[in-house]
Formats: structure tokens, C-alpha cells, sequence
């Protein structure tokens, strides 16, 4: 009797050690995403846009509270051309476009540029703007093929390339080829509004014009597109302060050990030495948050800007957002029941085989001393 009742005390306590086991595991801190990305455009007192510095948590795990954070500084604008041939152009001048197009996406990337071509003939002729060097190359062929008459008009065919820029541009060009009009003579026949897109006549007679760029030359054409772009920067260096109560919490890390970045484990500032900055060159690192097993329970719930503001030098010149909120992913630290898929399953089936065997051996065993009481 003495055994029965000491292998019953022995099972009440496994049960209830085993039970706050599964309790234990199910008490967790977990993140929850308030905004996932954000970006600031870094401007000159004039208004210049001279660089975009975006933040996007691309990867997560939110019960155990790990993200991973990328960092893009965007020197790039995304571009669309169209061209406009008039009419009478040649083949000549139609290829040395083809040529000035294998440029264009060589020099901008096929990630950031589109281009489509329009002739003015009978009816406009409309190639849709494309990403890839050949699929414009073709565009160009075809309209080299086309018959050309005198229906349309420049101007119907600039109002046609306006409304094939899509909404998200950032950078329009519209380059009109004309080799019998002086630059003169076809802004006199545009009346479109423009004003939001670089405009590019392309004659042989050189003549000043106003609210247009007047070109001769593809070299002229290649200069006026490079003009429209986020200029290159010497000397680009971001330091980026995180948030003092994400450092109290989080454990951070840079993903990769990229060598031109690196974590200041004082200050807790991400200082990323990028260099000299190419127009149109994209430069990205990342680094991971991971959650503490403490954390402090006056921030449970608020919503949490993860950096402090951001400050770029370039070309010597020192550019810092004042608003942390504008550059930065928000997130939330919560703390609730939540059963641990690492270890709250294999808690209760533990639990629930002890529980189990030792319930059999204690019926076992009893049932053996009574029979031997009989």
C-alpha cells in the first residue's frame, strides 16, 4: 500500500511539472508588422532628387521574432522613352537610333527602362514600350518597313506617347526624329502638355527652342537622356542610428558580412560605405533583429519605429532626414498565449505517455498486491 502510494506522488508531480511545461512554452513575446516598408527621397534645397534610401522587411518569422531588414540606396530613376519617327526618316537614322537603344539599356539596365516607338504615317504606327534590347530592336525594324503617308500628325503622336507612360515612372522622355523639320518648326505643331516629360526634338537644322532640348546627334540624344537621371556621387557613405529601444531588445546583426558595411557596436549605427555611386546603379546590404527572451514590457504593444534618422554624404555634401518615421519599417512587440510549434506539441505528448505509463504501472501494481492479499 506504502508503494502504491508513492508511486502516486511521484506521477503528481510529474504531471505537474509536465503540465507547466506546455505553459511555459506558450508564453511568448512576438512581433507583428505595422508597416512593412518605407523610403525617403534625399533632395537638394532646390528640390533635386539625389538619391532614394528605402527599408523593407523581405524576410520574417514573427513568433520567434527574427526579421531581416534590406537597406536600398536607389541612385536610379525608372525611365521611359518613346520615340517618334516623322514621316520621311531614313533607314540610316532609323538604325542609329537601334544603336542609341542597345546603349540606353546597357547604360540604365533593363530593371529600370522601357522603351517604344511611334511613326507618323497615314496612322501612327505604335511599337509598346519593352525591357529588352531585342524586342525594341524588332519594334524598330518593323516601323523601318512601314509605309509612311501624311494622316497623322506629330502632335497626335505626342499625346499617343503621353498616355503610354505608365503612372509609376519616375523619368518620361519623348524623343521626336524628325530629318526635314527645323526644332522650330515641330514645336510649333506640339500642342500637348509636356510639362511633366522631357522633351528631345532630333533634327539636322540647329535652331534655340523653348520647353524642348534640341539635338543633332546620337552623342547630343545620349547626353540629353544621362541629364534627366539621378546624377552620380562621389564619396557616398550612409550612417544609419537604430532606435534605442530596438537595441535594448533585439540582438542585430549585418546579413553577409558585407565588406563595405559595418555595425557599430557602441552607437549601434549601421555605417555602409558605398563610394562612388553610379547614375542608375542600385546598392543593397542587409541586417537581422532578432528578439530578446526579455524585453521590456513599457514597450509591449506601441507601435516602434526601428531606426533613428539616417544621414548620407556625397560629393562632399551632407544630407540627413529629420523625420526617422519616413525612412523606417514600424513594427510591434507583443506578448501573448501563444503555443511554441518548437516545443509546445512535443510538451503534451510527453505529458500525455508519462501520464499514461505511469497510470498503468500504478494499476498494475496494485492489481498485484491485492492478489497477493487474496
Amino acid at each position: 500500500m506504502k508503494r502504491t502510494k508513492k508511486l502516486f506522488a511521484i506521477a503528481c508531480l510529474l504531471i505537474v511539472g509536465l503540465i507547466n511545461l506546455p505553459l511555459l512554452s506558450a508564453a511568448n513575446n512576438r512581433i507583428e508588422i505595422v508597416q512593412k516598408a518605407k523610403q525617403y527621397l534625399f533632395k537638394t534645397t532646390e528640390g533635386e532628387i539625389v538619391g532614394v534610401l528605402r527599408q523593407e522587411i523581405v524576410e520574417e518569422d514573427l513568433v520567434n521574432g527574427d526579421i531581416t531588414i534590406e537597406l536600398t540606396l536607389n541612385n536610379a530613376k525608372s525611365t521611359e522613352i518613346m520615340y517618334i519617327f516623322n514621316k520621311s526618316n531614313g533607314e540610316t537614322t532609323i538604325n542609329n537610333f537601334k544603336e542609341l537603344t542597345e546603349n540606353v539599356f546597357t547604360n540604365l539596365g533593363t530593371d529600370y527602362t522601357k522603351i517604344g516607338s511611334i511613326l507618323v504615317s497615314d496612322t501612327l504606327v505604335t511599337k509598346p514600350m519593352v525591357q529588352t534590347i531585342s524586342e525594341a530592336a524588332t519594334g524598330l525594324d518593323e516601323i523601318k518597313e512601314a509605309s509612311v503617308g501624311s494622316g497623322a500628325t506629330v502632335n497626335e503622336a505626342v499625346e499617343a506617347a503621353l498616355s503610354a507612360f505608365s503612372s509609376s515612372s519616375d523619368n518620361k522622355i519623348i524623343i521626336v526624329i524628325d530629318d526635314t523639320n527645323t526644332a522650330a518648326n515641330l514645336v510649333s505643331q506640339i500642342t500637348a502638355d509636356t510639362s511633366d516629360t522631357t522633351l528631345i526634338l532630333y533634327t539636322t537644322a540647329t535652331e534655340t527652342v523653348e520647353n524642348a532640348i534640341s539635338v543633332s546627334s546620337v552623342t547630343e540624344t545620349t547626353t540629353a537622356i544621362n541629364n534627366t537621371l539621378i546624377p552620380a556621387k562621389i564619396g557616398t557613405s550612409i550612417a544609419m542610428p537604430l532606435a534605442s529601444y530596438i537595441v535594448e531588445n533585439f540582438d542585430i546583426s549585418l546579413v553577409g558580412n558585407p565588406s563595405n558595411a559595418t555595425l557599430d557596436e557602441t552607437t549601434k549605427t549601421i555605417n555602409w560605405n558605398l563610394g562612388d555611386i553610379k547614375s542608375n546603379q542600385v546598392e543593397k546590404i542587409q541586417y537581422k533583429l532578432s528578439l530578446k527572451s526579455v524585453v521590456d514590457d513599457s514597450i509591449i504593444g506601441l507601435e516602434l519605429v526601428v531606426n533613428e534618422a539616417p544621414t548620407i554624404v556625397f560629393n562632399g555634401n551632407t544630407v540627413q532626414n529629420t523625420d526617422a518615421n519616413q525612412c523606417s519599417p514600424t513594427i510591434k512587440i507583443l506578448n501573448e498565449a501563444i503555443e511554441n510549434p518548437k516545443t509546445g506539441v512535443v510538451s503534451y505528448i510527453i505529458f500525455g505517455s508519462t501520464l499514461l505509463a505511469i497510470g498503468s504501472a500504478t494499476y498494475l501494481i496494485s492489481r498485484k498486491q491485492k492478489v497477493q492479499s487474496l
